[in-house]
């Protein structure tokens, strides 16, 4: 700043040195004492020159302390509260516009905000509601039993999926209003996952493995009963097809718990297996070995893991089968049922 400042005053100084010079040479026109003549070029000098360079160090200063704490800050946003009145004309216009500025851009987000909350609520009351008539068919099919009554039944069961999956998605972005944390058991949320997936469970010829005892964490148990559910949808998409097995397990681990989802199926290539987690995102498998993947699943079990404070890693070898792991990290809670003397249940 400090070259560019003194850049910029060139002109006033060319013209005080003019100035000087013009004023030197007419004093000894008239024949003032030399001694004079500098005296004089000296003061005037030190009365323009001073000036400017306690205007420079004001301006540096500021500036300076701009720069570190724009660099300091990581919500960029709040840069216009923390300014301080710089006390020169340039800096109150720019403190002044950037307040501005930034009060337009909060207006404007604020703005986006509404209007994504509205339209999330919109689109939970439309999946509540489309609930109603999937449920009817449902009763509709069960009174007129039959095989084309079986394949309509898969059919609602995958809309009913997407429903749910986009219900999930839209809640991600708010959990706070639908979350709540209460103890839990691993192997009823495990149970409850693979109990509402039985039917494609069965068709495809699973056999599940639930891992033995039991495990108490601290969750939201419907959230983590949608988290599996995912998984186990992936798995029955991905599945191999003789003898398709699925195990969850669960194992205690220094400051946390850990649970398990593995298959025997298709695998994940090794290209893939960074990206499983990416919207959108299908790879190999998706485009060859199902038609149905949204590339959404592994996406929202991520987004809403990162919601609920858990852990979520992926391992996979091709040909070979997948295993998910959700961590489920100790609380306070541990603690308290340690000081209780409950020496039969570990809370996460």
């Amino acid at each position: 700043m400090s070259g560019r400042y003194w850049r910029e005053k060139i002109p006033e100084l060319a013209a005080l040195a003019f100035a000087l010079i013009f004023a030197a040479a007419l004093l000894a026109v008239l024949e003032v004492h030399p001694a004079a003549i500098a005296f004089l070029c000296l003061v005037v000098g030190l009365c323009v020159l001073v000036p400017m360079a306690l205007d420079w160090q004001r301006r540096r200063s500021f500036y300076r302390d701009c720069a570190q704490r724009l660099a300091a800050l990581d919500r960029k946003y709040l840069f216009s509260e923390l300014l301080e009145e710089p006390g020169f004309w340039e800096g109150d216009f720019f403190c002044a516009a950037l307040a501005e500025v930034n009060k337009s851009m909060c207006d404007t987000v604020a703005d986006a905000r509404r209007d994504m909350e509205e339209y999330r609520e919109y689109i939970e009351t439309w999946i509540h509601e489309v609930k109603t008539p999937i449920a009817s068919a449902r009763l509709t099919l069960e009174n007129h039993p039959g095989p084309l009554a079986g394949r309509l039944e898969e059919e609602l069961f995958q809309i009913e999926g997407y429903v749910e999956q986009a219900l999930f998605y839209a809640r991600s972005g708010a959990v706070d209003r639908d979350y709540a944390v209460r103890a839990m058991s691993l192997r009823s949320a495990a149970a409850g996952a693979v109990k509402k997936y039985a039917r494609p469970l069965i068709a495809a010829g699973f056999r599940v493995n639930l891992g033995e005892g039991d495990v108490t964490v601290y969750s939201d148990g419907k959230w983590v009963e949608f988290i599996l559910g995912q998984l186990i949808s992936n798995a029955v998409k991905y599945r191999r097809e003789e003898r398709p097995e699925l195990t969850l397990s669960w194992r205690e681990e220094p400051g946390a718990v850990v649970l398990t989802a593995a298959d025997n199926g298709a695998g994940i290539p090794a290209g893939d297996v960074g990206r499983v987690f990416d919207k959108g995102f299908t790879g190999r498998n998706g485009r060859a070995l199902s038609t149905k993947s949204t590339g959404l699943g592994l996406y929202l079990c991520r987004k809403l893991c990162c919601r609920l404070g858990l852990g979520i890693a992926l391992t996979s070898q091709e040909g070979e089968g997948t295993a998910v792991s959700l961590t489920f990290p100790k609380s306070p809670f541990h603690l308290v049922g340690e000081g209780e003397g409950d020496k039969t249940v570990t809370q996460a």
